[in-house]
């Protein structure tokens, strides 16, 4: 070696433990800097699974709720027993049986009652009322003109001077007493209910 270099000088030992130490506390170092990333996020992780355990207990909880809500309303009601009608007793306490209801008795026309039905009853119509209320027309003539069908003032009202004649020529004895008592004009009066005009041309009518 030349004069001039520096010759190295051997580590000592102090200094191989002092490189040691700061190695080893290096190395530490970043081992808790790890560990504590590590638990930072572990505590990260449990607070999550806390917080989705709190929230997943919670749904359960208002499931719960809302089943139960669900339940009483869709439960049927069941209707109270319907309590029978306490039987009748008598002074000492026993039971009395069912008198059955007597039945209404009919109702009995009265004088009164059928005098107002008959007077609700309407009057004839005038053609049709008989031939016997005509004056000069007494029962023999009216039992002869029945035997030839003539009954009502109406049949008579309407008979033209043909059918007037035919007819009077069936009457035997009694022929001309239609002309003569005029019982197609008095029957024609009535018929048409003019029993005012009727009046004052043949007499009050009986």
């Amino acid at each position: 070696m030349n004069s001039g270099s520096y010759a190295l000088e051997p580590i000592s030992q102090d200094g191989a433990l002092i490189t040691v130490t700061l190695g080893l506390v290096a190395v530490l170092a970043i081992l808790t800097v790890i560990a504590m990333l590590w638990g930072a996020r572990l505590k990260r992780r449990r607070k999550a699974a806390e917080a989705d355990e709190q929230r997943r207990m919670e749904e359960l909880k208002a499931e719960g709720v809302e089943a139960t809500n669900i339940a009483e309303t869709s439960s049927p009601v069941v209707p109270s027993a319907v309590s029978s009608p306490e039987p009748a007793r008598d002074d000492r306490g026993a039971v009395m049986p069912d008198e059955p209801i007597a039945a209404a008795a009919p109702l009995d026309a009265t004088p009164a009652t059928v005098a107002a039905d008959a007077a609700t009853v309407p009057d004839p119509a005038p053609g049709a009322q008989p031939v016997s209320i005509l004056k000069g027309l007494g029962p023999k003539i009216a039992s002869r003109l029945e035997e030839l069908g003539i009954t009502r003032i109406d049949q008579l009202a309407w008979l033209d001077d043909a059918e007037a004649q035919q007819l009077d020529a069936q009457l035997g004895v009694f022929q001309g007493r239609m002309e003569r008592d005029r019982w197609r004009e008095q029957s024609r009066l009535l018929a048409q209910g003019d029993r005012a005009a009727y009046e004052a041309q043949f007499g009050k009518l009986g």
